[in-house]
């Protein structure tokens, strides 16, 4: 696709997001300076029927990690910024005044890499109100892809997402660009909203034993990730605790309780800091989910499972 006149070109990578597809499709359209490529990673739905008939670019592409589907989309885009945005994710009405901003310091300055951390939509259930709505304010030395802005000039310099990785490409690109001179900004002005969040302890789990794939993929991956130490502590202490418990210690279980509880207290405090009552009650709870999820990850690294 070649046109000119669009200040920026949006590539979303979709499977099976039907139900959220129209959503932001249709908060993208008003603005009709930007290009909007939706590449599709083989969805069995109505995703990429749902694309076309408004009108929107699709690309099949059936096979490929989430980085392959996003340099895919690049390669069919025209603008000189590239505006990564998730299929499941909701732009404010600001967001389009605001990325004129962006886009004019990105043509002066296209070392950078910029977008937001992406808000709760939920604000009721407890997940979404003690743990996500804490993941738009934290420092992290990266941007989350779900909401990416860069300049074609950087993407390029630094050869793209990495397409080997399952998971983390965000983080990867990121690390890429600041070795490049490039700087990270969070640009708290950037609102967007994300629908995909889980919403159960179940789904909250299987995330992040998704995410935490790629912090198993090498042994030099899991040494330098600190979440992959915990979670391995998590694994070992839980294991210890079901052979104790199996040889009559009837005690390993509530202690294996308290000592995770202990250590995800501690890293609540490192993570978001000291906060009200309730909030250190719950949180805790909440991470120890975290380090359940990524060691299951750890678990399907050892087992050769790969987790949907």
């Amino acid at each position: 696709m070649n046109n000119n006149k669009k200040t920026a070109s949006v590539i979303i990578p979709a499977f099976n997001e039907e139900q959220h597809i129209q959503n932001i499709l249709q908060a993208l359209l008003i603005n009709d300076a930007l290009e909007i490529i939706v590449v599709d990673n083989g969805s069995t739905d109505k995703t990429a029927e749902i694309v076309k008939q408004l009108g929107v670019n699709v690309i099949d592409f059936p096979v490929g990690t989430i980085a392959a589907v996003r340099n895919r989309g690049v390669k069919e885009s025209s603008a000189d910024v590239l505006v990564f945005i998730d299929a499941d994710i909701r732009v404010s009405l600001d967001w389009h005044d605001n990325l004129i901003n962006v886009i004019e310091n990105l043509h002066n300055s296209p070392l950078m890499i910029t977008g937001s951390r992406v808000q709760s939509a939920e604000k009721n259930n407890w997940l979404h109100k003690y743990w996500f709505s804490e993941l738009t304010s934290y420092s992290a030395p990266y941007i989350n892809s779900g909401h990416l802005i860069t300049s074609r000039f950087l993407f390029d310099k630094i050869h793209g997402f990495n397409e080997s990785l399952e998971t983390a490409e965000d983080y990867e690109i990121c690390q890429k660009a600041t070795s490049a001179g490039a700087v990270i900004y969070n640009n708290p002005e950037l609102v967007v909203t994300h629908d995909g969040y889980p919403d159960s302890i179940i789904e909250f789990i299987q995330r992040e034993r998704w995410h935490g794939r790629q912090d198993v993929e090498s042994l030099q991956l899991f040494l330098d990730s600190k979440i992959a130490w915990f979670a391995f502590s998590n694994l070992l202490l839980f294991i210890i605790a079901v052979m104790a418990t199996l040889s009559g210690f009837y005690y390993a279980f509530p202690a294996y309780f308290v000592i995770m509880y202990s250590l995800s207290f501690m890293l609540t405090l490192y993570k978001f800091g000291l906060k009200r009552l309730n909030y250190m009650l719950i949180m805790p709870v909440i991470f120890y989910l975290y380090l359940c999820g990524r060691a299951l990850a750890i678990v399907d690294r050892f087992s050769g499972q790969k987790q949907k």
